[in-house]
């Protein structure tokens, strides 16, 4: 045999085999990534990090920094605290001026009704028909079983109602009584009535507004 033929032998018996070979071809993983191995996880390795090289001049600067930052904040906190002690006292004195502004217009409209009530007052005090209906009701204020009933009047108030009065009254000027001023004494008490009477009402009143 030629080394032609024996070659091709050779040839004829490999793909003879390859015959005898179970059928299918092998998967190219290249292709088919599914039945690929998975790669594996990357491992971290910590990297050390190198220390800073000292810097004695960033270091000065950051305390002083730190300490002028600290002085102003403890000044602005005391200026805050000084402004605030200005604010309470001014308030303070504002809130007595309110106090004392109030009281005073209080008393200056107290002052202007009492007079107003004073103009009033005058011409009902010496009105005969009204003096003459007080004196009725004051003294129908005590039992008329009191013998020792008094009534006593400013002595022109007596001269301008007497006529006007049961005869069996007995009256007495009183010269410490004020024009349309009343007063009607018993054994068990007495009554008062007039302009200061009715001066002490408004006042109370006006002091209860």
């Amino acid at each position: 045999m030629s080394d032609g033929q024996g070659a091709f032998a050779i040839r004829a018996i490999s793909l003879a085999d390859l015959g005898q070979v179970p059928t299918g071809f092998a998967r190219d993983r290249r292709f088919f990534r599914e039945f690929a191995a998975p790669e594996p996880e990357p491992i971290m390795v910590p990297v050390e990090e190198e220390p800073e090289p000292h810097d004695p001049i960033a270091e000065a600067w950051a305390d002083g920094y730190a300490k002028g930052l600290g002085e102003a904040q403890e000044a602005a906190a005391q200026l805050i605290a000084e402004q605030e002690a200005a604010r309470q006292k001014i308030e303070f004195a504002l809130g007595k001026l309110d106090v004392a502004m109030q009281t005073e217009l209080q008393d200056r409209l107290r002052e202007t009704v009492i007079a107003l009530c004073e103009a009033a007052i005058a011409p009902a005090a010496l009105d005969p028909d009204a003096l003459t209906r007080r004196v009725e009701i004051a003294a129908a204020m005590l039992s008329r079983a009191e013998d020792q009933r008094v009534i006593r009047l400013h002595q022109e108030d007596l001269a301008l109602i007497a006529a006007r009065l049961p005869e069996d009254w007995h009256f007495e000027p009183d010269a410490s009584l004020e024009r349309g001023a009343l007063r009607v004494e018993g054994a068990t008490g007495g009554v008062e009535d007039g302009p200061e009477q009715w001066r002490r009402a408004i006042n109370e009143a006006l002091r209860q507004c």
